[in-house]
């Protein structure tokens, strides 16, 4: 998968933001904190959270301090939710919560990933088909794809099904290696094997991108005629 998307990356792929060595002993946890709430470029394109670790050794009231910032922070990121997420409160469910209104479809998806407890399953499912839609490449498209591993309904692949034709060539890519992985052809969810077979999607010829959807449908054991007809029938209700 890209690894220039703008993404959380923690737990086994990247650490959340913590201050150098030099610097952790004379910052209190709430400046440790507040510090890693500002992103830069390296925080923006490795995907690097806010510095979790620095809420887990709070006092009471830096907690309290802490999730007041995140309650009041605007616009919303991905950031945000993982921390209130981590503080547990009431008051920051409730935030939580607010967020599955959110404008942005990558912060209802981090809902969906770090409080599933907090939604029911079709608001899970309908927000990760309104990511499918809408998240491009450089603003997401990792994290989507990072919950769609994991949580996969008949829903949710049909939107990776029309997203291989609906979709830009680029987002088309990744979606071919996740539908391969999800249907037992792939070992990882970008298989680099089988990329230049996914680079086929990143066509701009129309034709090229149906001869390519084919094959997949064949090799997925898909029909494509049913997802082809859909995407006619869009082109004559623009017309």
């Amino acid at each position: 998968m890209n690894n220039t998307d703008s993404n959380p990356k923690n737990g086994s792929e990247k650490p959340n933001k913590t201050p150098e060595e030099g610097n952790r002993s004379s910052l209190t946890p709430l400046q440790r904190f507040k510090a890693s709430m500002k992103i830069g470029f390296e925080e923006w394109h490795d995907g690097i959270g806010y510095d979790i670790e620095a809420i887990r050794i709070a006092s009471q009231a830096e907690r309290d301090a802490i999730e007041q910032i995140l309650i009041n922070h605007s616009p919303r990121d991905w950031r945000d939710i993982e921390a209130l997420a981590e503080i547990n409160t009431k008051c920051a469910h409730e935030a939580i919560r607010k967020a599955m209104k959110d404008p942005n479809p990558v912060v209802r998806v981090t809902v969906a990933r770090f409080a599933p407890d907090l939604i029911t399953d079709d608001e899970r499912t309908q927000s990760l088909k309104d990511a499918l839609q809408n998240t491009e490449s450089f603003w997401g498209l990792s994290q989507v794809l990072a919950e769609v591993e994991r949580y996969h309904p008949e829903e949710v692949r049909e939107a990776l099904i029309k997203g291989l034709l609906n979709r830009k060539g680029e987002v088309a890519v990744h979606f071919a290696a996740m539908l391969f992985y999800l249907f037992g052809e792939a070992k990882e969810p970008f298989d680099w094997g089988k990329r230049p077979f996914f680079l086929r999607f990143n066509a701009e010829d129309r034709k090229e991108r149906v001869k390519v959807f084919r094959e997949l449908c064949q090799k997925l054991k898909i029909n494509p005629e049913k997802y082809l007809r859909q995407k006619q029938e869009l082109f004559k209700n623009i017309a």
